[in-house]
């Protein structure tokens, strides 16, 4: 028998900020505007853009 991971996060580890896919714009885009945040030290919208990212990795790259 083997050991599945749990379904969910845990809080305590931090998730690993997603990866612009390489030739698609709209993740190039967001990569950009995470890096505009970070600059800005707005990190707010550093993880807002990280959410964006993978919602459109999980609607446009599904693996």
């Amino acid at each position: 028998m083997t050991t599945q991971k749990p379904k969910y996060h845990s809080p305590s580890e931090p998730l690993a900020e997603p990866s612009a896919k390489p030739g698609c714009s709209a993740c190039m885009s967001l990569a950009v505007a995470r890096q505009n945040a970070r600059s800005d030290c707005d990190y707010s919208a550093v993880s807002d853009v990280n959410v964006e990212l993978r919602r459109h990795h999980a609607e446009a790259h599904r693996a």
